[in-house]
């Protein structure tokens, strides 16, 4: 990848030791969503995306990181979140250099659980990203029986369409689209209503 935001340290010679499933409660109807993530030698290239809905593209966004939310490398992070049982999610991991978290600038890994169970899904070999769509379900006992769809986009592929992908960029561009079109509202009422008082002036 390009200059690196900090200097990226010799690669380790063996994958950190796994942190152990933390458990935490929910209220009644809701399950306990875990992702236990394992940066590599360039972190801040890391950001996620975790979404409900049936569809990704009109599927509602739960919880996102930005990229450089992540500042230490090859440090493994827990993030956790209530979310609805029963119902359909997206998550979502995406790497800026394209060249995913694991292995050629450091050994990362992610892995996803629910409810302190053992981790449902495990990866860190992408390209762009990586997408798990899920259902939320209480028990897994029995993980043949857990039905998942994983999308893995190799380096230099595309799993989906750019219009797919608008939620995965800073919000900048869409705010400076709404603070525009407001902008040009106002200065077009503003001409109406000047243009409107001037015809009047001339008649009198």
């Amino acid at each position: 990848p390009p200059a690196p935001f900090q200097t990226p340290p010799p690669t380790p010679s063996a994958s950190p030791s796994p942190s152990p499933t933390p458990t935490f409660s929910c209220p009644p109807g809701q399950v306990g969503f875990i992702l236990t993530l394992t940066t590599d030698n360039y972190p801040r290239e890391t950001r996620w995306v975790l979404k409900q809905g049936n569809r990704w593209s009109t599927a509602t966004r739960i919880a996102t990181t930005l990229y450089g939310s992540y500042t230490n490398w090859q440090t493994t992070y827990i993030e956790t979140q209530c979310i609805e049982e029963n119902e359909v999610f997206y998550f979502q991991i995406l790497d800026k250099e394209r060249d995913g978290i694991c292995c050629d600038y450091g050994l990362g890994t992610y892995s996803l659980a629910l409810n302190g169970q053992e981790p449902f899904h495990t990866g860190g070999v992408f390209g762009y990203k990586e997408r798990t769509r899920f259902n939320a379900i209480s028990s897994y006992n029995n993980m043949n029986t857990f039905i998942i769809e994983v999308e893995t986009e190799p380096k230099g592929g595309n799993i989906d369409s750019a219009s797919e992908d608008y939620d995965e960029e800073d919000s900048t561009s869409e705010d400076e689209e709404d603070s525009t079109g407001e902008d040009e509202e106002d200065s077009t009422s503003d001409g109406e209503e000047d243009s409107t008082s001037d015809d009047e002036e001339e008649e009198s």
